[in-house]
């Protein structure tokens, strides 16, 4: 996999690849905008000129945007619904400006609609977006879910659901986050080959387009979205060198998304190398 993780956009968009290769990352991903507002300044063409620049200077392969928190493409109500996917539409176009091909965002939450409902949503505004913006290269990248609350997405059934009635899949894939697959249930410890085994007979080794890496705080199958360093969580530590050995995975970004952030990044990045991995 190629090794990076999420970084702040504080220096500007422009700075990031030279940032990333800094820490000794090949790839990286940022949010475009403040992921807890609806509303964003437009990027200055020269920042976007810049940042597509350096992503080709810096040899920056595959970096992602995530989409705000603040999107539920699975809203049961039509008008958080439509402000969803006003800015979902949005993360798009501004993904598509900054140079990017990953746009990875959480599906959504029921809200006690139902997960069939919020799944029916969710593709129908998916399949709107892919047609609003055709000719784009940005993938609309789908990221399971620990399951926390009515949030959908944490089962690989709700996973080949929505790759299966997306009318264009050419640009869709999904985000596999180490920490949310755990606590939904899929026993990555013990059982990783069959793990594996499902997510490619469910998903499919080709729609996956990134890991986020993060080891888990709480024990096995919580349901809870609580990340913690690599090595020091509750997840053994040899599934790490392991999902970097799946053959399949070897030209898509893994980003860490751990607490410390990029101060900690380093402490990943030598617990990686203490499993003999070569990043």
């Amino acid at each position: 996999m190629i090794l990076g993780g999420h970084l702040s956009t504080k220096d500007g968009f422009g700075k990031l690849p030279e940032n990333a290769t800094k820490i000794g990352f090949k790839t990286y991903q940022f949010f475009s905008k403040n992921q807890m507002q609806w509303k964003a300044k437009p990027i200055p063409e020269q920042e976007a000129n810049l940042h597509r620049d350096n992503i080709k200077k810096f040899n920056i392969q595959k970096p992602a945007i995530h989409a705000s928190y603040l999107l539920n493409l699975g809203s049961p109500e039509k008008d958080k619904l439509e402000k969803s996917y006003e800015a979902f539409v949005d993360e798009i176009k501004r993904a598509e400006e900054l140079g990017i091909e990953l746009l990875i965002f959480h599906p959504g939450a029921h809200m006690g609609s139902g997960e069939k409902k919020a799944l029916d949503n969710i593709v129908e505004s998916m399949n709107r977006a892919i047609e609003e913006t055709k000719g784009f290269k940005v993938n609309l990248v789908v990221e399971n879910t620990a399951g926390q609350g009515t949030v959908v997405g944490y089962s690989m059934d709700h996973l080949s659901f929505i790759r299966d009635n997306i009318e264009d899949r050419s640009r869709v894939g999904f985000c596999i986050d180490t920490c949310h697959i755990y606590q939904a249930g899929y026993d990555i410890s013990n059982n990783f080959e069959g793990v594996m085994d499902e997510i490619k007979s469910k998903i499919g080794s080709d729609y996956i387009k990134a890991i986020h890496l993060n080891d888990s705080k709480p024990p096995f199958n919580k349901h809870l979205d609580r990340h913690e360093m690599l090595g020091k969580g509750t997840i053994d530590r040899s599934f790490f060198r392991k999902i970097f050995e799946v053959k399949e995975f070897s030209k898509i970004p893994a980003f860490l998304e751990t607490p410390e952030g990029e101060e900690g990044y380093p402490k990943d990045i030598e617990f990686l190398k203490s499993l003999g991995l070569e990043l």
